[in-house]
């Protein structure tokens, strides 16, 4: 789902998906062989000192412009046109009903009053996009339209963004429909998807590659480096080191105390989050199925069985490259930097569409 598109091309030689996020920017290059994508190049930019207080990227446009550049120099990228994606926690994400065997021009005016009564700003000052859910209206007394909604000033910052770089923005969209392209796929499972942050974590609940329930939260990688500094009486750039190694070295059953207690509150949010879905009336589907993990701390040490124990539902490490081929001596690098790279591969991806 776009909130803006440029214009439109069929054919180009590859696309770069851009994750902006709080603590730095990941970006991957794409381009298509023999009817595949194919992993070209990577690259990103960390601040590995970040905190809550540290000015976003986007609100320092030239600075971020410039990491932009430089991280294209660096890893020999040579697309131009890009996806981006908008923050969750600024994007606002409903399900409205409407009456069916309406008109479309109908039908946009009753989805835009109803839109009107529940969006955060008054409706001149949004974008908004739907979709409507159920095609088949045949016996319903009322259709499903997922709309989504996004701040015009958000918008323009990013257009703004990059005109700086000198690049094509041919897409925006939202972070959970590039996380659905890159680790859900085709897959038709009732999937929730839990992108664990720096300092947020998103969770969403998605069927048939439709997210019905949407939730953005307080608290991320950044509140289990904190747990790991104050434990260990270190500072916090010492502790993201600890947690990158405990990452990649440790065997252990279970993650380390300090960081289930820093687990506790996600935990907490997930159980809410699968009782919120379980009583939902926009649905009569069953059970969640499975959840798939991802983001920068999504590689602690036996987290997915540890989440699998707490919630009893199966979790996984999600892999954004399953659907991306790349040359086989990559993959152990690919496999460490894979949940980070959720986000920029799903943008990416968008280049198997025609509307990207």
């Amino acid at each position: 789902m776009s909130l803006f598109s440029g214009k439109k091309e069929e054919h180009f030689d590859g696309l770069l998906g851009i994750d902006l996020g709080p603590s730095g920017i990941k970006i991957a290059e794409l381009v298509g062989e023999k009817g595949r994508l194919r992993l070209s190049t990577y690259g990103y930019s960390e601040n590995t000192t970040a905190s809550e207080n540290t000015p976003s990227l986007l609100e320092d446009p030239t600075k971020a412009a410039a990491l932009i550049q430089r991280i294209i120099k660096e890893a020999g990228m040579k697309a131009t046109r890009v996806v981006a994606a908008l923050p969750s926690a600024q994007v606002f994400q409903t399900i409205i009903t409407i009456p069916p065997g309406k008109s479309k021009e109908e039908m946009k005016v009753l989805i835009e009053a109803q839109s009107t009564k529940l969006l955060p700003l008054p409706l001149a000052d949004m974008i908004v996009d739907s979709n409507i859910l159920d095609k088949d209206e045949a016996g319903l007394s009322n259709i499903r339209v997922l709309v989504t909604a996004a701040p015009k000033a958000l918008v323009q910052k990013y257009i703004d963004l990059f005109r700086q770089t000198k690049l094509e923005l041919v897409s925006l969209e939202t972070e959970v429909f590039a996380l659905i392209r890159s680790l859900v796929g085709k897959d038709k499972s009732r999937v929730m998807l839990v992108d664990i942050g720096y300092d947020q974590t998103n969770v969403a609940i998605v069927i048939g590659g439709v997210p019905y329930l949407h939730r953005s939260m307080k608290g991320g990688g950044q509140n289990i480096t904190m747990a790991i500094a104050g434990s260990m009486g270190i500072s916090a750039a010492e502790a993201e080191r600890v947690k990158c190694d405990l990452s990649l070295n440790s065997t252990s059953a279970e993650p380390p105390a300090a960081v289930q207690t820093a687990l506790s509150a996600l935990v907490h949010e997930l159980k809410y989050s699968l009782e919120m879905y379980s009583g939902q009336a926009w649905h009569n589907e069953g059970a969640i199925e499975k959840i798939i993990v991802t983001g920068g701390s999504a590689q602690l040490p036996a987290l997915d069985p540890y989440l699998t124990k707490l919630l009893d539902v199966n979790v996984y490490i999600g892999d954004p490259w399953a659907r991306i081929t790349a040359p086989a001596g990559l993959r152990p690098i690919l496999d460490e930097i894979g949940p980070r790279f959720s986000i920029a591969a799903g943008l990416a991806m968008r280049l198997t569409e025609h509307d990207a």
